[in-house]
């Protein structure tokens, strides 16, 4: 009985019929590695998911296009996440290590994990953009890559040194070095661009290393440019965490800037060689010897000096034409050569005396000649004789203490202009400024002049800071160690105990921060000191309590911790020390990223006009803080344990100028309540006269008065009914303090509060989410005044918003007349923008215009509406379901003084609106598209055409043109234009699509196109570069050629094509069928895959040698033909009596030519 069961299992398993059992079985036997490989699956897509979010917010800070397959990713990859979260906290809450209470409850739950892994395994897969964006288009003329870099002989001679040395095999290691101010930087920096440009790598990442060498600063600098978020903290785990990301960099170039000595590479976490042969290193140095050390396979070039020649040019570039004055020019000539060939002189001597007469000219050579500067280090006398020029030339003291203040921060810092502000307003700096805020402005302006001098410059990663170089900060600090200033600067110099001196009593400011100083010393005397920086010293745990008793003179002081690791609530508690008391002049005080205790004894410091706990761990505001009269600042953000503060205390601050509290404190008092009040109540900001600047979040709307009217208000930024992430506070908000008038609503209940409708209509950028019931749009609904001073709109996920503004039976205003950007997301009975007729100047300064999912909105630009958009640039509308045109164009009646329509639209994109049957529906003739440069339209299976004959012409600024998967389109131009079908146009005369600025062109998964251009159009492409085709069934060729234009051309020259993609093509037959000619100069890469009926490249190009001179090898199924094979050769001997049916499953034959 047993063996007939046994044997009736095997019969069964044999033929197959037990293999579903099999299969379902696997789910109760592997949960708990489905469930870890789930785990792993997210994390990776989190890092990835980072990243790429990470490239698309450096995108748009440099003004570029995002592609639409990047967005849907992002948003795909948004929900996934979410879901698979969801699902892993519904396992952790039915099973218990592993364990289910019931078989059901284990099988359902892995099936559903293995699910999802596989889910976002294909998310994995889906990624197949290599960039995010689209560069912004190049302009007509050509313009240098960097403000103050030229290309000279020399210069250009390094840089293809350089280039040539990256791609070769056995380099590894590129390491430029030469003297300070010479260029090492901008050369690098100009390296990476030109590498990334040309393809030669996939990433291009960098970090300045600096004379004190932190491994964990140069692993987070890499990170940040990777998109990677540490989840280990010791230097070792951060270094095996960046080598497994950077081995998945398939060629990468790493650019360590400013090393100073010998760099453990592996300590860091960067493979090298054998380890990763794609990885490759270009260091700058001002140290042979640091090059000789790297390695045997480190390669060193040194960087020279410019020759009088180029020097010269460089110079005058800079000093104006008033140098080539006969009177003038021979003196100029003098100091150019006092400069000693170097830019960064160069640079700033010029700058400094371009407006300068005989004898400005004359005395500054007469100072470079005799200045003979003593005490100097590491640094040329005649280098210091000239930036010191430049320092004299500085018009005023302000500006010269500035520049000097900037020496104050570590060596290659990003130096934060509001720190500067504060800085100097807590020193009393400034002339005639009786606000914080004046004093913002005037360092603004201050600054703009020290870069505009090039002794300073812009940060090149964070928004809102400047950096300076490291021979000005050494200039800057040998300044300020004289008499005249009394400055001691140890920054970021390594420290790890207190300098040793045998007085300090001399010094009237100290900057020792970003260092590792653990114990301060006791019985300090410093008479003058007025500014003590020991900000980020990491182990500062603990201040003696006598330690300020010989500091009575402090007027500036920041002893804030390490930014890191702030998060980190079981650090010690730093306890105020008694003798911070005595500190009767402070005016500025910075406790930043701090565990707190008690802080009641600041109430002590009377004449306290900037308090700044950003990111600290404080639990209760005492009530001795309301009697800080002279305060101006409070800043308060994030600081996310704060849960008391007492009634009145804010209303007591009468001199309060700014409230920083975004992430903070949320335990309003709730209005309209009878009962005592028992904590701080945002009424209490009427009390504040002299408010003008407010940053806050109140999570409950409950606690908004109803008359929260604040007039003295000159900026803010208010979250009502949201909350700051954590996630959110540490990527954006260091450098995110209120530039305009920001205010968001979420969650809002119908009425809104009269005090917040007034704050609406002084609003410039606002937010609307998920407004409650009867919201049905912003005008009239939320204000009657028409909004004059919004410039940014968003609205999202209001599920009764009809439209944003209704006329109908309403006293019409001009709407929006100064709003330029609007974006409108999930907006599901959202119909029509506009209900009703608008007044003229409505909606005219609108730039840019974003609508995602809005499944009822059928038509966006109605007739009454185009009319307006006279500074439309940008156009993206996704996923919405029921759009059916885009732009009506019919019956609009133009004046005589109007523009043409759409003259400066720049950016058109489209996605996934399945019932879109018009771009453009109707006829106009003064419909023009010449500054059309992006043309992206995707999944919109209705269209049989993109453009009517008569925009034919319009385009000729377009420059990136991508169809994907519009599976009903016929014709990129139509045959005929729209209402005119009965008129017979001749084929001679017909408009012709023309193309001149075309660079990339990519068209997938469109079926029923069977060619793409003519030959008239064809000829215009002289600037194309890139040609991707991929799955459109029908196509047959790329360029037609019709009767009677064999005859007018020649031949085609495509003179900038230097890649082309074709795949999936099932009947393509040739790139041109028609015999013409075809020259590709600049051709490299050639990918043919799947084209089984392909038997010529081209065929009228017999000898494609001669014509594509840039090719230099054939590769053929894995065999390398013979390079003087064509590809018309190539092509005929792989596919010749392969026209069988097309099989997708097929192993595909492929050619890939490259160089």
């Amino acid at each position: 009985m047993a063996e007939d069961i046994v044997t009736s299992i095997a019969s069964l398993i044999q033929e197959g019929l037990l293999k579903p059992f099999f299969r379902q079985l696997r789910f109760l036997v592997h949960f708990n590695k489905n469930v870890q490989d789930l785990r792993e699956q997210v994390d990776k897509l989190e890092s990835v998911k980072y990243k790429v979010q990470l490239s698309i917010d450096t995108a748009q800070r440099k003004g570029e296009h995002i592609k639409l397959e990047a967005e849907k990713w992002l948003t795909d990859a948004e929900i996934v996440t979410e879901d698979a979260r969801k699902l892993e906290d519904d396992v952790q809450k039915r099973c218990f290590n592993g364990w289910c209470p019931d078989w059901s409850s284990r099988f359902w739950l892995s099936k559903e994990v293995s699910r999802k892994s596989i889910i976002i395994s294909e998310l994995h897969e889906d990624r197949n953009f290599e960039e995010v964006s689209y560069p912004v288009p190049s302009p007509r003329m050509e313009s240098l890559p960097s403000r103050d870099f030229q290309t000279f002989e020399s210069t250009r001679s390094a840089m293809n040194q350089i280039i040539e040395l990256l791609k070769s095999d056995d380099t590894h290691t590129v390491c430029v070095y030469g003297m300070g101010g010479i260029g090492k930087t901008t050369l690098v920096k100009e390296v990476g661009k030109k590498a990334k440009e040309e393809k030669l790598f996939d990433e291009v990442v960098t970090a300045v290393v600096s004379q004190a060498a932190d491994l964990i600063k140069i692993q987070g600098e890499l990170a940040d440019a990777l998109g990677l978020e540490f989840k280990r903290k010791t230097v070792t785990g951060r270094a095996s965490q960046l080598c497994e990301i950077l081995k998945m960099e398939k060629r990468i170039l790493i650019i360590l800037d400013d090393v100073w000595k010998i760099l453990d590479l592996a300590a860091i976490g960067i493979p090298l060689g054998i380890d990763h042969r794609g990885c490759k290193i270009l260091l700058t140095t001002r140290l042979e010897h640091v090059c000789n050390v790297m390695g045997g396979q480190a390669t060193k070039l040194r960087l020279n000096i410019l020759d009088e020649q180029e020097s010269w040019v460089l110079f005058r570039s800079k000093a104006g034409s008033i140098i080539d004055s006969p009177a003038v020019n021979p003196v100029a000539r003098e100091v150019a050569k006092k400069c000693g060939g170097l830019p960064l002189t160069l640079v700033t001597v010029g700058k400094a005396l371009i407006d300068k007469d005989l004898d400005g000219w004359q005395e500054a050579a007469k100072q470079l000649q005799e200045y003979k500067p003593t005490n100097i280090q590491d640094m040329d006398a005649s280098i210091f004789a000239c930036l010191k020029l430049s320092f004299d030339y500085l018009q005023g003291e302000e500006i010269a203490f500035i520049f000097l203040l900037c020496c104050l921060f570590p060596e290659d810092c990003d130096i934060e202009l509001e720190y500067l502000a504060r800085l100097g307003m807590g020193q009393g700096c400034f002339k005639d400024v009786t606000t914080v805020d004046e004093a913002r402005r005037r360092v603004r302006t201050l600054i703009n002049c020290l870069k505009s001098s090039s002794l300073l410059m812009e940060s090149d990663k964070c928004q809102g800071c400047v950096k300076i170089h490291d021979l000005c900060r050494a200039f800057a600090i040998s300044i300020t160690c004289t008499d005249q200033y009394q400055f001691m600067v140890k920054s970021g110099a390594g420290l790890r105990n207190w300098p040793k001196k045998d007085t300090f009593e001399r010094y009237a400011v100290l900057s020792l921060m970003a260092n590792y100083i653990s114990d301060l010393p006791v019985g300090l005397e410093c008479p003058r000191l007025h500014t003590l920086l020991l900000g980020s010293n990491h182990g500062l745990k603990v201040f003696p309590d006598s330690f300020f008793e010989g500091m009575k003179a402090l007027r500036v002081l920041d002893v804030g911790g390490v930014s890191k690791i702030f998060y980190n609530h079981t650090l010690h508690v730093t306890p105020l020390p008694a003798s911070i008391q005595l500190l009767a002049d402070l005016r500025m005080l910075h406790l930043h990223h701090r565990k707190l205790g008690d802080i009641s004894i600041l109430g002590k410091l009377k004449r306290l006009e900037i308090l700044s706990l950003f990111a600290s761990y404080i639990k209760e505001l005492p009530r001795e803080i309301g009697e800080l009269k002279s305060l101006r600042l409070l800043d308060l953000t994030y600081c996310r344990s704060l849960k008391k503060i007492p009634p009145n205390l804010i209303s007591g601050l009468s001199g309060l100028e700014e409230l920083y509290m975004r992430g903070s404190f949320q335990q309003w008092e709730v209005c309209g309540t009878t009962k005592e009040r028992s904590s701080a109540s945002l009424t209490e900001f009427k009390s504040l006269p002299c408010l003008a600047i407010l940053h806050i979040e109140i999570v409950n709307s409950q606690c908004l008065p109803k008359d929260f009217l604040l007039p003295t208000l000159l900026r803010f930024q208010i979250y009502i009914g949201t909350r700051l992430s954590f996630t959110v506070f540490t990527k954006k908000l260091k450098f995110d303090y209120p530039t305009s008038k920001k205010l968001e609503l979420k969650g809002i209940d119908s009425p809104i509060p009269v005090g917040i409708k007034e704050l609406l209509e002084r609003t410039e950028d606002l937010s609307l989410i998920c407004l409650e019931e009867g919201s049905c749009n912003i005008l009239p609904h939320l204000g009657s005044g028409g909004f004059n001073a919004l410039v940014s709109l968003s609205v999202r996920n209001c599920f009764e918003f009809e439209c944003i503004t209704n006329t109908i039976q309403r006293v019409q205003v001009v709407a929006f007349p100064n709003l330029e950007t609007l974006h409108l997301s999930q907006l599901s009975c959202l119909r029509l923008l506009c209900i009703g007729t608008l007044p003229r100047g409505s909606f005219r300064k609108l730039k840019a215009l974003t609508v995602e999912y809005c499944g009822r909105l059928s038509t966006l630009f109605p007739v009454n509406m185009l009319q307006m958009l006279q500074n439309l640039e940008r156009v993206r509308i996704s996923w919405c379901w029921e759009m059916q045109e885009v732009f009506q164009l019919g019956g609009i009646l133009m004046g005589e003084e109007c523009d043409m329509l759409l003259s400066t639209l720049r950016v058109l994109q489209l996605n996934a609106l399945p019932q879109l049957g018009y771009v453009w529906k109707g006829l106009n003739p003064h419909l023009s598209l010449h500054n059309l440069e992006v043309f992206e339209i995707e999944s919109c299976n209705r269209l049989r055409s993109l453009f009517q004959p008569s925009m034919a012409q319009s385009l000729s600024k377009l420059e990136y043109f991508k169809i994907l998967d519009c599976a009903e389109l016929e014709h990129i131009v139509a045959e005929e234009d729209e209402e005119n079908q009965e008129m017979s146009i001749n084929q001679a005369d017909k408009p012709c699509l023309s193309l001149p600025e075309l660079k990339v062109l990519e068209v997938k998964g469109c079926e029923k196109l069977r060619t793409l251009f003519s030959v008239r159009t064809a000829q215009s492409l002289l600037q194309l570069k890139q040609v991707k085709i991929s799955g459109s069934k029908g196509l047959k060729e790329i360029i037609s050629c019709k009767e009677g234009e064999l005859s007018t051309v020649d031949k085609i020259v495509l003179p900038q094509l230097s890649c082309l993609k074709l795949k999936s093509l099932p009947v393509f037959e040739s790139f041109c069928k028609g015999n013409i000619p075809f020259e590709w100069p600049s051709l490299e890469k050639v990918v043919l895959r799947k084209c089984p009926k392909m038997t010529s490249f081209a065929v009228a190009a017999s000898d494609v040698v001669n014509h594509t001179p840039k090719l230099k090898k054939i590769r053929v199924d894995g065999k390398i033909i013979d390079y003087r094979t064509d590809l018309n050769t190539a092509i005929n001997h792989l596919f010749k009596g392969k026209e069988t049916e097309f099989d997708m499953k097929a192993t595909s034959s492929e050619i890939v030519v490259d160089s």
